[in-house]
């Protein structure tokens, strides 16, 4: 069933002011964010002390036309075309996906094209963009090949029984009509709506292995707590949490989720929501950042629940580094160009993937499998925190469909925080399995991505495609290479491998 397209699909004022990145290009502009950080600063020893994040999403310069109805039967035929492809003329081409005000960034779309029509592309600079349906992606990545639901193994390869949980900030009121509107239209899974009252006894109990998908919200206070207030709006969080909710599905399309809402983007309020996410499911998917910052050492604490995998996204602005990816106890995912048709797929480094080593943070000692290129481009042993941990197709011109209502309807969205949720999909897939063995569920995956899969070749080669060309800036070290680099990390899923992977630790 098409949705209506309105007036609010082009009005994209306050969406793109949103988008705030976590990172820099070419290594020496100060970091955007929305608080500056001073590295000569006096440590910062307490949450609220830390800077405001952003969600790091970017979205295409065009608005696509709507889908087609190819995969509402379920089917999942499209991932037997090629992606769709829009052409860019210059104007467009050269339009930043971030910085630029909203109605700057509609006035241009509006001259070129409007529902998907676009302007014969001009000489010089014209490029395309291409985007990706859930089928598209999953071919590409290799979730099409995990096994299909049965009554032996009660829908573990799709996440059933497992809890992904998404942090963001305010409220959106329409994030399960979102994902309803982005089932139909991709024939994924139905998701049933079910409200979580704020007297509900914490640790939530489990989903049940062989249970569908469910979709909840619930409102954190700063404490960790449930609240009962929903906060305020806001255009831009409220798409991140539509394409974090919408892609989580499409990977792990019967695992439960559950929006977690701070009520402002602010440390303290975040933390808060954080602290309760660990309460409710074992897997917490956080795309959004900050610059790292001098004092950021005390906040680990929020990433050390028990039995829990934390993921963040690396940052959208190249060469830069991120919190709370930057945290050791975080699943750090990077960005690439995505290029595939069916289950071809190439990948380059995107030149807006977050990465490089902390200023603030030693490695840890799982990474002392990895080598780093250091200011002098020799290759050696990390002595920082080196981000990001892996990738995932993150450049808004390789996107990928998500239906907004804060944003009006279909976009092509792309950023780290779209490969986040989709990594926090394939652990939970693998915690699903683990379950089915009586294994407990992974307790944080950085450590056995790095030692189990990075450091066996073997492994390595199978599990994860590494990605070794592209560069998010123009420093040493700011290029993708063979094995681990600043950029993709130490590469992107084959999902049934590392699914097998993290199942048999």
């Amino acid at each position: 069933m098409n949705q209506p397209r309105t007036h609010a699909h082009l009005a994209l004022t306050s969406l793109v002011t949103a988008i705030l990145l976590a990172g820099c290009g070419g290594g020496d502009e100060p970091l955007a964010s929305t608080q500056a950080i001073d590295p000569q600063a006096p440590a910062m020893g307490a949450a609220a002390d830390a800077p405001t994040v952003a969600p790091t999403f970017h979205l295409a310069n065009v608005l696509p036309p709507e889908p087609s109805d190819i995969d509402s039967d379920g089917s999942g035929a499209s991932a037997l075309q090629a992606p769709a492809r829009l052409a860019l003329n210059d104007e467009l081409a050269g339009l930043p996906t971030a910085g630029t005000t909203g109605e700057e960034l509609r006035r241009r779309i509006l001259s070129t094209s409007r529902n998907g029509s676009n302007a014969s592309p001009l000489a010089g600079t014209a490029s395309s963009i291409t985007y990706y349906t859930p089928a598209q992606i999953r071919s590409a990545y290799g979730l099409d090949k995990l096994p299909l639901a049965t009554t032996a193994n009660k829908g573990a390869y799709q996440g059933s029984g497992q809890t992904i949980v998404i942090v963001g900030a305010y409220h959106n009121a329409t994030v399960a009509s979102d994902l309803a509107a982005f089932n139909t239209r991709f024939g994924l899974p139905a998701c049933t709506t079910v409200a979580i009252a704020a007297t509900a006894a914490l640790p939530l109990a489990r989903a049940l292995p062989g249970s569908g998908c469910t979709v909840s919200v619930v409102y954190a206070t700063s404490t960790g707590g449930l609240g009962t207030k929903a906060p305020t709006t806001n255009s831009g969080w409220a798409t991140e949490t539509a394409l974090d909710v919408q892609w989580a599905h499409a990977i792990a399309p019967q695992a439960r989720i559950i929006l977690v809402e701070a009520a402002s983007p602010g440390s303290t309020d975040l933390m808060g929501a954080v602290t309760l996410a660990a309460k409710l499911g074992n897997v917490v998917s956080m795309s959004w950042g900050a610059n790292e910052f001098n004092g950021q050492g005390t906040l680990e604490k929020y990433f050390q629940a028990a039995g829990v995998t934390y993921l963040a996204a690396s940052g959208d602005n190249g060469r830069g580094v991120s919190w709370p990816a930057v945290s050791p106890n975080v699943l750090a995912v990077g960005g690439t160009r995505l290029a595939a048709n069916g289950s071809n797929r190439a990948e380059t480094a995107w030149s807006g993937s977050g990465g490089g080593l902390s200023a603030y943070t030693t490695a840890p000692a799982w990474q002392s499998t990895v080598k780093v290129t250091n200011a002098a481009g020799a290759r050696v042993a990390p002595t920082q925190r080196a981000v990001p941990d892996v990738a995932f197709n993150a450049d808004p011109n390789s996107g990928q469909y998500v239906y907004s209502s804060a944003s009006g309807g279909w976009v092509i969205a792309g950023g780290t925080s779209i490969g986040t949720p989709q990594w926090a999909g394939l652990v939970s897939i693998a915690n699903a399995v683990r379950a089915l063995a009586g294994k407990a569920a992974l307790a944080g995956a950085s450590n056995l991505v790095y030692r189990n899969i990075g450091a066996v070749a073997a492994s390595y080669g199978s599990t994860l495609l590494d990605v070794t060309s592209g560069t998010n800036g123009s420093c040493v070290g700011c290029s993708a290479m063979s094995g681990y680099d600043q950029v993709t990390g130490l590469g992107t899923p084959w999902s049934d491998k590392v699914v097998a992977q993290m199942a048999s630790w």
